[in-house]
């Protein structure tokens, strides 16, 4: 391209060429607080200590927990047919979809079809895709607190309002109802509901998931459940929010990745569920369907193992799996009591976490449980991650997907670090 002659710039006086003036949107407001709390402790552990970390939700993080044989195996086959390396459908491809619905359907409601499905790029997808659809900029989504920092993220780069209602520590953290109450009004576009959850490991009754709906049902509020840990219970039967399905609109978003232990899959689905019709003219999945053919979905060589994955009975991989979850959490709850200054409010039933209490008065140094998780990390070298991230200042919550050894030398470093700052 010849630049000698650049005479025809002059004409441009609506454009100012002294400077570049390349600006970032205001997407650089979006910002995830876990990554922001975690990218400021990294680098400031003991070097004299060997980092253990109790902070991330990655199953597969430690490699003694695998996914299924034949979960592997459906995924190799589909790479090895040379049937799967082109595009599927926007939406996933149908006998995705078909596996889906059959999975997720119940036998005392209408059961899903293929068109209710959308398949998704993980559940963090499926999140956005419901959030971005279901909730306009300026309108608010009722959300739990504590609850899992990716939906106020998700809201915020999409101009919605992020109205918090409170789980209840002394009752297993179920869902304080009087608080939707409180908080619904008239710019209130729906409310998200998150069974097992991340980060109380809380698992909602029958008759707790009926009343969610029932108040639900009253405020004429769709209802977007995050399911991901769907299945991942220890201590509880685990009952879907679709078996309540009948009378309110619902997103029921999940994913493979952790009750497959597969999260770098990255496959997701977003099952809706209208018995009654209400989303009739509403345009919602019309919208649905255009976002995934923005995003185009999920590898399809994974989409293509899917009916094979969820068809096969793996129950026996998974009590094995959940019994591990279930040793490390025992354990962590036992050493917990041990250790002047933190307690458990509310023992997990589920998924891969727990939550701890901090008595901040009876440790110095430690104003906050960010204070406390840095001061931990740069003595002890166990990174945990401060109640701040999930609002729930006072706790900290750690995974329990370590290996029993050294969860045991975790909280050998965490108590030797309690008896240090102890008051007394």
């Amino acid at each position: 391209m010849d630049t000698t002659n650049c005479d025809s710039l002059a004409g441009f006086s609506n454009r100012d060429t002294t400077n570049w003036r390349v600006r970032a949107t205001t997407l650089t407001q979006s910002k995830n607080p876990i990554r922001i709390i975690v990218d400021d402790l990294l680098g400031k552990e003991n070097p004299q200590k060997e980092l253990i970390s109790l902070a991330q939700g990655d199953p597969t993080a430690y490699g003694h927990l695998k996914p299924s044989e034949e979960a592997v195996s459906a995924v190799v086959r589909a790479f090895s047919s040379g049937n799967h390396d082109g595009y599927t459908a926007s939406t996933g491809s149908a006998a995705c979809r078909a596996a889906i619905a059959a999975a997720h359907s119940h036998d005392f409601c209408h059961p899903l079809s293929l068109h209710d499905v959308y398949v998704t790029a993980g559940c963090s997808e499926a999140l956005e895709h419901c959030i971005a659809v279901l909730v306009a900029p300026g309108k608010n989504i009722l959300l739990p607190r504590p609850g899992f920092p990716l939906y106020e993220t998700i809201c915020q780069r999409h101009g919605v309002v992020c109205l918090f209602y409170d789980l209840v520590p002394g009752r297993g953290w179920e869902v304080d109802l009087c608080s939707i109450r409180r908080l619904a009004n008239t710019s209130t576009a729906a409310i998200l509901i998150n069974n097992p959850s991340n980060p109380c490991g809380a698992v909602y009754s029958r008759q707790h998931l009926e009343e969610i709906v029932g108040i639900s049902s009253a405020l004429k509020l769709p209802v977007l459940a995050d399911e991901v840990y769907a299945g991942m219970t220890f201590r509880k039967e685990f009952v879907s929010l679709a078996e309540f399905s009948c009378s309110v609109p619902m997103f029921i978003v999940g994913a493979l990745s952790k009750r497959w232990l597969v999260p770098g899959w990255r496959l997701g689905w977003v099952c809706v569920h209208d018995i009654q019709g209400n989303l009739h003219g509403s345009g919602v999945r019309a919208a649905i369907n255009n976002l995934c053919q923005i995003s185009l979905g999920p590898s399809a060589p994974i989409q293509a193992a899917v009916p094979a994955i969820l068809a096969t009975d793996d129950s026996v991989w998974l009590s094995e799996i959940m019994c591990a979850l279930n040793r490390c959490t025992t354990l962590s709850e036992k050493r917990v009591l041990n250790i002047d200054g933190l307690s458990i409010v509310s023992p997990p039933e589920g998924a891969m976490y727990l939550l701890v209490k901090i008595d901040l008065c009876a440790f110095r140094g430690c104003l906050t449980t960010s204070h406390f998780a840095e001061s931990l990390l740069s003595e002890e070298s166990v990174l945990v991650l401060p109640g701040e991230c999930f609002r729930a200042p006072g706790f900290i919550r750690v995974v329990t997907t370590v290996p029993e050894s050294l969860i045991q030398v975790a909280w050998d470093r965490i108590e030797a670090f309690c008896k240090r700052r102890f008051k007394g």
